[in-house]
């Protein structure tokens, strides 16, 4: 197979209208036609720096490293063929990816560029909006659009314009779907266009993947008060999610997984490298970072970024490509827009790996400078360590050296591992990690593990490791005893290496919380958690949780808000501020959150239960039987959803003995101890069943075994599986917690 090389580029393609039929009556005179094309043209190109790629019969292929040369020379070679006759052309221009492979030339850029072009009128030039969006600070260069065409064998609609300067022929308007008024030209600088994913196929081959480019609509800067309004069908800021927040803030941020190119080795890399770009933007408190979850919802998708930007309560985006090359060496292309224009690019080729988290923290910091913030010096500080000495009080000096841009003093260094191997086990643990499947919690802990096997003082393993743990005991796949002392020596680790580490002190707030019911402990860690990373979703999603138990309803949503602003479209997070919101008087929005999270994330389980357990209580049970059931498909391990199904059944009075079967094989094995069964299950199995003696013994046997259960029965939210309605009963068992007597402490003060 010849060797191939890949690059991003502007192509054009041309083509002579009318040749076909000249060929047909006078080959001669088309020949010469050909000829005369050549002459003229080459020399126009070479002065733009273009590559003339290839001849197609009467089409040419000429790629170019600007988009603006690109849309200069098709300008210049327009002029040239008006004085040749015959010569009336039709020229098509897109940026993307072309694959040299021996004498061929493919990539869907060339495929785009090719449907494109004979959208051109005679004698014109048509222009995808990402070339439209490269030009739009020159106004000499007017446009009108045309449209947002369906192209053969291109995957994604986008829109395309024509060029209306220099005398330019205006094309046909082929549909009007923008809202902007038919016919009109319009400078470039002044339309708007939005990129969406370049995701179409070549018709014969299908070779890489471009880079997802995207932009919101320009909105001019104005107060944080001025920019209120609703985020529909997000979860977020209308009467759903129960509160009101920025629609658009101008420091919001979503940072969506790059575009791995290459083959399938690259994936990891186009999630580990926004995602420690996030991390590091995380820190900045004055920053809305939108999680990884909620952006991920994007990665493929075809949304017009106005319509992703809304979904997502964020104002700048940063998308990319990344991948991976020899020796441990990566290339990396990022993108900064803001409305409808682009705030800064950059592009590194063939980082060693020992540079690479070095320039991730370079590119936050320079995401941050242009959004008008500063990443603490603890992470900056990292990227030049030997610059930070003496540097001076610079900040706001935009033309001070990178290096030294916002650095107050001499700090340790913030790079988590320089192990290659280390980080790709800690990339590969959390791509298994964010399933959150039984299956996928085991395969995160061996990544983890290896990761710290491949380097021990690498504090974002150790972190994660904890969390693996901790998570395990939360959705009881091991017992708390076995997990959560593991757990907590995982997060002290991490700690200890980096005293910083926001997401440690979160998973030592956790830990304290449900297992150590050191509620005084857990508040101060939560609080240093949001300290250090502010971005962090889960931080408030657990802190919430702190407040369930100390039973501070108005609190508790006021924290699962900030957490859900910062992971709109997270399933889990959608499912727990829905609860938030219900146990707050909001049962309505509650469940419309529900249901707009099992409807996007159908693979999801939490939303699910959570749908399934209203009804169930509600006395739907004909509408919870099929949430069980979908359950049950999705995780057949999940005991608790077998339960479920069986106890819908015999409310609903069918498939009685099989249903009592199933009830009674789970109910001997939690007696005998043979298989783990969630506590809280059998208290709301023995509730059902009219035996309220045998559920007083399983919140006995909770707080024995340090159930996270133990700590969350304080709450007595009446819609959980372990709620009981004898509360004074329900106290004295859970004396040993403690939860009384701290909240008879903090009552004192």
């Amino acid at each position: 197979m010849p060797n191939s090389s890949r690059k991003l580029a502007a192509i054009v393609f041309t083509d002579i209208a009318g040749f076909t039929e000249l060929s047909a009556h006078d080959e001669l005179k088309s020949l010469k036609l050909l000829e005369n094309q050549r002459r003229i043209f080459q020399p126009i190109v070479s002065e733009f720096g273009g590559q003339w790629l290839k001849e197609m019969g009467d089409g040419l292929l000429l790629s170019f490293e600007s988009s603006l040369n690109a849309v200069r020379c098709a300008v210049e070679l327009q002029m040239a063929a008006r004085a040749v006759e015959g010569l009336a052309l039709r020229i098509g221009i897109h940026q993307g990816d072309i694959v040299l492979q021996g004498s061929e030339i493919l990539g869907d850029g060339v495929n785009i560029a090719s449907r494109i072009e004979p959208l051109a009128p005679v004698g014109g030039v048509a222009l995808s909006e990402k070339i439209h969006q490269d030009i739009s600070s020159h106004p000499e260069l007017t446009t009108k659009l045309l449209g947002r065409p369906d192209l053969k064998g291109v995957a994604q609609q986008l829109n395309v314009y024509c060029l209306t300067s220099h005398g330019l022929p205006e094309g046909e308007v082929i549909e009007n779907n923008l809202g902007q008024p038919e016919g009109e030209a319009v400078g470039v600088s002044n339309s708007r266009a939005f990129w969406v994913s370049a995701a179409g196929a070549l018709g014969f081959i299908i070779i890489g993947m471009l880079a997802v480019n995207l932009f919101t609509p320009s909105v001019e800067d104005q107060n944080l008060e001025d920019q209120q309004s609703s985020i529909k069908g997000s979860g977020v800021g209308n009467s759903s999610s129960g509160g009101s927040i920025e629609a658009i803030g101008s420091n919001s941020i979503a940072i969506l997984p790059f575009q791995a190119q290459g083959d399938e080795k690259n994936a990891i890399w186009a999630d580990g490298v926004p995602d420690d770009i996030r991390r590091h933007l995380s820190r900045v408190k004055e920053l809305k970072v939108i999680s990884r979850r909620s952006s991920e919802v994007f990665r493929n998708d075809l949304k017009t970024a106005k319509e992703i930007a809304e979904r997502l309560g964020a104002r700048w985006l940063l998308v990319g490509t990344v991948q991976l090359m020899a020796e441990e060496k990566l290339s990396i292309s990022v993108e900064l827009t803001q409305g409808n224009e682009i705030k800064w690019s950059e592009k590194w080729d063939e980082i060693a790996f020992k540079d690479l988290l070095r320039v991730q923290e370079d590119i936050a910091r320079e995401i941050a400078r242009k959004m008008g913030q500063t990443v603490p010096p603890i992470q900056i500080a990292s990227a030049y360590p030997n610059e930070y000495q003496q540097a001076p009080n610079d900040s706001a000096n935009t033309n001070a050296p990178r290096a030294l841009l916002a650095a107050r003093v001499k700090m340790p260094p913030d790079i988590p591992t320089e192990n290659f191997k280390a980080w790709v086990a800690y990339l590969e643990g959390r791509k298994q990690w964010i399933k959150r499947t039984d299956e996928g919690l085991r395969r995160a802990r061996e990544k983890f593990t290896q990761a710290i096997g491949f380097d021990e003082n690498f504090a974002l393993a150790h972190c994660y490791l904890a969390y693996v743990d901790m998570i395990m005991a939360v959705y009881n796949v091991e017992r708390p005893e076995d997990v959560m002392p593991r757990a907590k020596r995982a997060a002290r680790r991490a700690l200890e290496l980096n005293p910083h580490l926001g997401e440690a002190h979160a998973a030592m707030g956790y830990i304290q919380l449900l297992y150590d019911w050191d509620f005084a402990a857990s508040r101060e860690s939560f609080e240093k958690a949001i300290k250090y990373n502010p971005n962090h979703a889960f931080t408030y999603c657990w802190y919430g949780q702190y407040f369930q138990v100390v039973k501070d309803d108005k609190k508790r949503l006021e924290l699962t808000q900030m957490a859900i602003e910062r992971e709109p479209l997270n399933p889990v997070i959608m499912a727990v501020h829905a609860k938030s919101l219900k146990i707050n008087g909001a049962p309505d929005e509650a469940r419309a959150l529900v249901e707009r999270a099992i409807e996007n994330h159908s693979e999801c389980s939490l939303p699910l239960k959570r749908r399934a357990l209203w009804y169930f209580k509600d006395g739907k049970y004909a509408k919870a039987l099929p949430l069980y059931r979908k359950i049950k498909a999705l995780q057949p391990d999940r005991i608790w959803a077998q339960a479920g199904e069986a106890m819908c059944l015999l409310k609903l009075g069918e498939d009685e003995q099989k249903a009592q079967a199933t009830l009674d094989l789970i109910l001997s094995k939690a007696d005998s101890g043979e298989e783990l069964i969630p506590p809280g299950l059998m208290i709301w199995i023995h509730r059902n069943l009219g035996e309220p003696e045998k559920a007083y013994r399983w919140v006995k046997h909770s707080v024995e075994r340090r159930y996270p259960l133990a700590a969350w029965l304080h709450s007595n939210d009446d819609d959980d599986e372990g709620s009981l309605p004898d509360r004074i009963r329900v106290k004295k068992i859970l004396e040993p917690v403690g939860m009384q007597k701290y909240k008879a402490g903090l009552n004192k003060k």
